[in-house]
């Protein structure tokens, strides 16, 4: 009773994060938690705006995923250096959902990703996540780079066209974009054209320095100077938010199943990436400890949506940037969230000055860098499949949905692995057997499930013409209940024949489940015999079984 006991407490300790609570920082470690967690919001600042944007949603509430979902997210991980915020994966999802069920709609997507995920991880699924095709998420972001580019268009150019109804995705936003061009704001055009410029080429040049606020601080300046008349973010809140779950719609609760789905598996993906990768730089221990980070980044996402705030996930460059800056605990993500506090409150008259034209233009190089063209110059180095998948899945998401290509995707790769996985299975014949033709053996190579029983059951009544069949089972793979299936096949094929059906390897795990299935009670004993290994375990069932051969 004492070790069940002490075994739900240490279940308990793993996922309510009470062995290694945040403690006071050593002096030495101060300083560089200090300025790594300042660049990782310095950062955060142009990227939570813009994106926030591009949801349809006030610009602060990107900074707030960043800010309240970036510490709790903190509080409860386990890696020292990861930093959460708000990610560019999310917002052709929530846009979408803005547009069609409204703000609180999204933020109720948000909550929903955020279950999810604390579901997956506590349930200690995450590894599964790392299963998803690479060709299937390359075309995703690929794909997303593209949506977000064309979607912020519109702000860029300082234009508003009619809709296209097209319906065929980014192509109703380049033809509604392209009928106006004529009508560009120049003055748009300058402001973006310089945050553009600025991200694109200060990193050549010093790379710690966070590009994009440079990029908008300078635009900001220029159109103030220049005394240009653009829309602006406009006046942020001069109060904190309070946690308000009214604002969270479940009304739509159908219709927000399937993306908040969505959202939790791609967040669980940038989450497994931007750990393994955070792990390195800091030698951290993130990595081995995924599903964790899962529930941490969970709670974080179901917290953040009551103060009007989408979900977050860990952001691999600003925690890289973190880790560089000389970030080594997670205090540096409590320093993030401060210096965040810092431009919402104090500095919120300047940062409502700030030309939107500016933000979209951030948001269009971070599309532009998700949409990696390098990956389509290396079609050619690929498989015929893998590359077929690839363009498939990218047509779908630019054309059609991003929901629809990332699910036909994955069906259509796990049809392709299940059809790999039935080709490895084999059958070989065995020619050491006596008794002349009255004996044909088989050995069993490779798994045998719902996919390969088949084309295992084709192949012996092919060429079986023996009386006696012997499936020799010493070198099969994972077995499942498809097997029941074939060998009451087999067996009655023989039995038809006069003949029967003799299973030679079998372990004491895969007998005891044919038995319980009921197999060996429906057929005869002298017609369906059990050999087994010597290494097998002599249970008393087996025992007996063994004595009446």
């Amino acid at each position: 009773m004492e070790r069940g006991s002490a075994r739900v407490r240490r279940m308990s300790a793993d996922f309510l994060i009470r062995e290694k609570p945040l403690t006071l920082p050593h002096p030495r470690s101060m300083r560089g938690d200090f300025f790594g967690g300042t660049v990782a919001a310095l950062i955060a600042v142009p990227y939570g705006m813009a994106l926030a944007l591009a949801i349809g949603l006030r610009p602060e509430a990107g900074l707030y995923t960043s800010m309240i979902g970036g510490a709790v997210y903190g509080l409860l991980s386990r890696s020292p250096a990861v930093v959460s915020g708000l990610s560019a994966t999310v917002v052709p999802i929530l846009a979408a959902l803005v547009k069609s069920h409204g703000v609180g709609a999204a933020l109720a997507a948000s909550f929903l990703c955020g279950l999810f995920m604390t579901l997956i991880g506590a349930l200690r699924l995450g590894r599964f996540v790392a299963y998803l095709p690479q060709s299937i998420v390359s075309a995703f972001t690929s794909g997303l780079g593209v949506i977000i580019v064309t979607s912020q268009l519109k702000p860029l150019l300082g234009v508003q066209p009619r809709p296209a109804g097209f319906d065929l995705g980014v192509v109703d936003d380049l033809w509604a974009v392209a009928g106006t061009l004529g009508g560009a704001d120049p003055r748009s055009l300058l402001v973006a054209g310089l945050v553009v410029a600025v991200m694109l080429l200060l990193p050549r040049w010093q790379k710690q320095i966070p590009a994009s606020l440079v990029g908008v601080a300078l635009a900001a300046a220029v159109a103030y100077l220049c005394r240009f008349s653009l829309p602006q973010v406009g006046a942020l809140p001069d109060s904190f938010p309070l946690p308000d779950p009214r604002g969270l719609d479940f009304s739509a609760l159908s219709a927000l199943v399937h993306p908040a789905l969505t959202l939790a598996g791609l967040c669980s993906i940038n989450q497994l990436l931007t750990v393994v990768v955070t792990d390195r730089e800091s030698e951290g221990s993130g990595g081995g400890r995924f599903n964790r980070e899962l529930v941490a980044q969970g709670a974080a996402n179901m917290v953040a949506p009551m103060f009007g705030a989408p979900a977050g996930v860990a952001m691999l460059a600003r925690s890289v940037a973190s880790a560089r800056a000389g970030a080594v605990s997670r205090w540096s993500v409590m320093v993030h969230s401060l210096v965040l506090l810092v431009f919402i409150l104090p500095l919120r008259g300047l940062v409502g000055h700030i030309p939107v034209a500016a933000l979209a233009a951030v948001t269009v190089v971070v599309g532009a860098q998700l949409a990696d063209w390098r990956r389509f110059a290396a079609l050619r180095r690929m498989t015929r499949m893998d590359a077929g998948l690839f363009l498939l899945t990218f047509g779908l998401v630019v054309f059609s949905d991003l929901i629809v290509g990332v699910g036909v995707g994955f069906l259509i790769a796990m049809l392709l692995f299940v059809e790999r996985a039935a080709q490895a299975t084999r059958l070989e014949a065995i020619t050491t057997l006596g008794g002349g033709g009255d004996a044909q053996g088989y050995r069993l190579v490779g798994p045998l499930f719902f996919a390969s029983s088949e084309k295992v059951f084709s192949q012996l009544s092919r060429e079986v013409k023996a009386r006696r069949l012997i499936l020799d089972f010493a070198a099969a793979g994972p077995v499942d209940s498809a097997a029941d299936g074939l060998l009451r096949r087999l067996a009655r094929m023989q039995q038809d024949r006069g003949g029967e059906l003799c299973l030679v390897g079998l372990d004491a795990g895969l007998y005891t489940r044919l038995e319980q299935g009921g197999l060996v009670a429906e057929l005869p004993a002298t017609r369906f015999n059990f050999v087994l290994t010597a290494d097998a375990d002599p249970s008393p069932t087996i025992r007996r079984k063994v004595h009446e051969l």
